[in-house]
């Protein structure tokens, strides 16, 4: 409020001195109230001055003086805001100032209140930011640990409640049984959520304490409200003031430990670029997805505990180094692969989907991804030793490890993993169309082709269509094919060719032909029993290879072959079609397998008849990659079995990616994660530094969805891939799929975490082409 008094000489006088102004031109104001005080003034196109105020000490800065009660301001022009400890801030507009002298009365806060389910304030200092520690759910993101509390408005009373969120997660809830809020939900939402005259405002305040070394945030406390929330820019400011001034903590300028309004998406930020001079006027700082993301350096990526030789490599040293768990990696950039260690350290920074943070994920192993991390100073001079690394929701640690320790620690890991025996039916005797398929053929078909089935009867030609050759064939392939002299020799010869030692290669030739005129399934289990074969890393590497070449280059039973090319023909007529793998080990709940096996084009005929490459697919399952990631999680190799779905191929696509039915990101708000990319080009293990776009679909004001990106794609720099229409049937169809799989997985819709792989065609067609469980080890 405005209030005027009696002008007072010997501060004007001093004032005027301080500033250097004309008489003409200054303003002299008297703040009535606190004793230490900030002012801001604004005037619309210039910088934004800042002068804090105290009792004793005069303060200038360019035309703004003060001292104690008395301001001094260049002119009648631009607005004049004032923020103090205990205060409510205030504002005025100078061209309404009707004299010089007049006062400006800053409210004072209510005394604390302190219930058992809210505080009205936090106090200043520690003490203050330990109360709203206590009172925050805690939660582990990209951007580090983060201390989140609820808030809740009373517009009439204009009082906060900062709700005991560990207690109360819920706004309605807290209403309703704290504050004796009696209408239905249904109400709670109206009065709240939508409109300008709503009684109530709810929102969130976000603490990331580990958040640093940003020019522009550092440990900041983001401000940030439902996306489907229409608040408009004034309710969003009330807001604003009404929490800075009830946060002791938090400082009123600067980037430090500073609050931040987060708009939640697109439209917010619209609303945020236009209505920059309110923001501006009370100097409320805002930040975007985009800042936030952008300025990480740090990545805790996933959790956990390893002990192991820190070694540095490069992507291109892991296609031949020999490795284990009882190695932790540190890399330069990220690999397309990833083989069994016991941990990852990147100097690249990583997306939730690179496949260095899925394999770490699936397997429980610590991921941390962190800018120049070989020359960091807590990690360059332990390279090369024995190591215990670990990574937390807040930090990760370093240190020295002995041998004894070592091995305790690797022998627990392995006493943890209980054996599992896949499941297969081998009684599946037909090449059925997966419409006719779904969640319960999973036993005879694999995974992989049984969710075909299941999204091509939810969403129809939004799936691909196509047909699956059972586990039988499989079956069949391997009891009669018979592993000859000759194809002994000729797998030896692919050996050498592939750069191995002769000396290897002969050992393993001898192996092969040890039994003449066995089956390839009795050589298999031979050869999953020999000593050599199981202790032997490069032996057992080289054999596999050499089975793998059997399964190529061995030619189908004629009958099995024409039935094969004939169903492709049937269904895809001239068209290409992908073979996929779909085992029994693999898309699972706790073991997605992805990366491990192969897909590969076919006809209905010629040289890439589907008959012809089939067994390749099929040979996949003796991968080395696969079987070592199986021998990890101790699954048996012996009851692994696979099927192929044979599916339509798109060709041309204008973008691809992936969609995360939850926002893997920030569990504290709704939405569903999308790294998409243009074209063809690599989603989640880019090449030659391409980056996809990143981005959450999160609800919109008024209904419908919206965007919150974090990042463009490097080959679409200021333009999104997607178009809002898009977006919007992206969220639609995942939506469905949601909805279908929650129950089969017996799990609710709000906890299930789909992995969808999607296209845009050629013709703009969306079309999902997988969707499998978004899985990760219990720790």
């Amino acid at each position: 409020m405005i209030a005027r008094h009696p002008y007072r000489l010997v501060a004007v006088a001093l004032l005027v001195g301080l500033c250097g102004c004309s008489d003409s031109a200054p303003l002299s104001l008297r703040i009535e109230g606190p004793g230490r005080y900030l002012i801001i003034y604004h005037q619309p196109g210039a910088p934004l001055q800042r002068l804090s105020c105290a009792p004793d000490a005069p303060a200038q800065v360019a035309g703004l003086a003060c001292q104690g009660p008395d301001v001094r301001v260049p002119g009648p022009n631009g607005t004049l805001t004032i923020k103090a400890r205990d205060y409510d801030h205030a504002s005025v507009d100078l061209a309404e100032v009707a004299s010089d002298g007049s006062a400006i009365k800053l409210d004072a806060l209510p005394s604390a209140s302190a219930e058992p389910g809210f505080r009205d304030r936090f106090a200043a200092g520690n003490e203050g930011l330990s109360a709203f520690v206590e009172f925050s759910h805690r939660a582990v993101t990209e951007l580090g640990e983060s201390l989140t509390v609820k808030f809740y408005i009373d517009r009439g009373k204009r009082r906060v409640f900062f709700q005991n969120t560990v207690d109360y997660p819920l706004h309605y809830r807290f209403a309703r049984d704290v504050l004796g809020y009696a209408g239905s939900l249904a109400e709670f939402e109206a009065e709240t959520y939508r409109g300008a005259n709503r009684t109530g405002i709810a929102g969130t305040l976000t603490y990331y304490p580990k958040l640093t070394g940003m020019a522009e945030l550092d440990r900041p406390l983001l401000l940030t409200f439902f996306p489907s929330d229409d608040l408009d820019p004034e309710l969003v400011l009330l807001s604003y003031r009404l929490i800075e001034a009830r946060l002791g903590f938090v400082a009123f300028a600067g980037a430090t430990q500073r609050l931040f309004y987060l708009p939640a998406g697109a439209a917010q930020t619209d609303d945020v670029e236009r209505s920059a001079v309110a923001f501006q006027r009370w100097d409320a700082a805002t930040t975007t997805q985009q800042a936030l993301y952008g300025g990480v350096d740090t990545q805790l990526l996933n959790g956990g505990v390893a002990y192991g030789v820190l070694r540095n490599l490069s992507s291109k040293d892991l296609e031949t180094q020999v490795l284990s768990y009882t190695d932790i990696v540190l890399l330069g950039s990220l690999p397309n692969t990833l083989p069994i260690v016991g941990g990852t350290i990147t100097g690249q920074l990583q997306t939730p989907l690179a496949h260095v943070n899925v394999a770490a994920r699936a397997r429980g192993t610590p991921n941390l991804a962190l800018r120049n991390a070989r020359s960091h100073r807590r990690i360059a001079p332990f390279i090369g030793k024995l190591i215990r690394f670990e990574v937390t929701a807040s930090d990760w640690t370093i240190s020295n490890a002995t041998e004894t320790e070592a091995r305790a620690f690797w022998q627990e890991q392995r006493s943890k993993r209980q054996k599992t025996l896949p499941e297969a039916d081998l009684s599946r005797l037909t090449l059925d169309r997966f419409s006719t398929i779904g969640w319960a053929d999973s036993k005879t078909v694999g995974a992989k082709a049984a969710n075909l089935g299941e999204l091509r009867q939810t969403i129809g030609e939004l799936a691909p269509d196509g047909f699956v050759v059972p586990f039988s064939f499989y079956q069949r392939f391997i009891e009669k094919t018979v592993v000859t002299a000759a194809r002994c020799q000729a797998a030896r010869t692919d050996c050498v060719d592939e750069g191995r030692t002769a000396v290897l290669c002969d050992r393993v030739g001898k192996l092969c032909e040890a039994v003449p005129g066995e089956t390839l399934d009795r050589h298999i289990e031979r050869l999953l029993l020999d000593p050599v074969f199981v202790t032997d890393t490069e032996f057992r590497e080289a054999s596999l290879n050499s089975v793998r070449h059997i399964f190529t280059n061995a030619p189908l039973e004629p009958e099995v072959a024409l039935q094969i090319d004939q169903r492709v023909g049937q269904v895809f007529g001239a068209a290409k079609a992908r073979l996929r793998s779909s085992t029994n080990a693999e898309d699972l709940p706790g073991f997605t397998g992805a990366g491990l096996y192969l897909s590969r084009s076919a006809y209905a005929s010629g040289d890439g008849a589907a008959s012809k490459r089939i067994a390749k697919v099929w040979g996949s399952v003796w991968n080395f990659r696969a079987y070592e990631e199986r021998a990890y999680w101790n699954i048996d190799h012996r009851a692994v079995k696979m099927g192929v779905a044979v599916s339509q191929a798109y060709e041309g696509e204008r973008a691809n990616g992936v969609l995360i039915t939850q926002n893997i990101t920030d569990p504290n708000l709704y939405g569903m994660y999308v790294n998409v990319q243009r074209g063809d080009a690599l989603v989640t293990n880019p090449v030659d530094g391409a980056v996809s776009e990143i981005f959450v679909i999160v609800g919109a004001p008024g209904g419908g969805v919206q965007v919150a990106r974090q990042r463009y794609s490097s080959l679409s720099p200021t333009t999104p891939i997607l178009s809002p229409g898009e977006v919007s049937a992206l969220f639609s169809v995942a939506t469905r799929i949601q909805q279908r799989f929650a129950p089969l997985y017996q799990l609710d819709e709000s906890v299930l975490t789909l992995d969808l792989e999607f296209k845009i065609a050629a013709g703009g067609e969306l079309i999902i082409k997988q969707a499998r469980p978004y899985a990760w080890a219990d720790h």
